[in-house]
C-alpha cells in the first residue's frame, strides 16, 4: 500500500544538510500507533524530535522497536527540488496495527526524526495486518524538497 503525504519535522528542515547528512545517512522507518500525535512541529519531550520521543511505536508480529532499516535510498537535486527516494519496506508475516510510518537518521546521536506518513487518512486507527506482509510503498518518492 501506498503511504500518504510525507510531512516533514520543521527541527528536521532546520538539520537537513548539515546534522541529517543525505550522502552519509542510514534511515529507518518506524511505525506507530494512531495514539502518537505527530505534527509538523513535533518535538516531544527532547525538544529536538528524537525517535526517544516517540511514545506509541507499534508491538506486534513481525514488528521489532526501532524499525525497519530502509533500502534502496537515494536523493538527487534538479532544478532546486531535493527528491529523496526509498525502496518500499516490508515487514513479513504481520499482526499489528500502524497509523504512522516515521522516517529516523539512525547515523546521528538521538536518532533524530525527519518526518512521517499517515498510512491509512480514512480510518483513525490506521492500517492493520493479520499475519500477512505489511508493505509501504512511496508513491514517486519519500518527499520532496524545493528552495524557496
Amino acid at each position: 500500500m501506498a503511504a500518504g503525504a510525507f510531512t516533514i519535522l520543521d527541527v528536521a528542515q532546520e538539520k537537513l544538510g548539515a546534522a541529517i547528512n543525505l550522502d552519509t545517512a542510514a534511515f529507518a522507518l518506524v511505525l506507530t500507533t494512531n495514539a502518537q500525535a505527530l505534527t509538523e512541529g513535533f518535538v516531544g519531550a527532547s525538544g529536538q524530535g528524537l525517535y526517544a520521543d516517540l511514545t506509541a511505536e507499534v508491538v506486534g508480529t513481525g514488528y521489532v522497536a526501532g524499525g525497519e532499516a530502509m533500502t534502496g535510498i537515494s536523493w538527487s537535486t534538479s532544478g532546486g527540488v531535493t527528491t529523496f527516494s526509498a525502496d518500499p519496506s516490508v515487514w513479513e508475516t504481520a499482526t499489528f496495527t500502524a497509523k504512522f510510518a516515521v522516517l529516523v537518521d539512525t547515523t546521528v546521536a538521538g536518532d533524530p526524526i525527519v518526518g512521517f506518513a499517515d498510512l491509512e487518512t480514512t480510518d483513525p486507527a490506521g492500517r492493520t495486518a493479520a499475519a500477512t506482509d505489511f508493505t509501504i510503498s512511496w508513491p514517486s518518492s519519500v518527499f520532496t524538497l524545493a528552495k524557496p
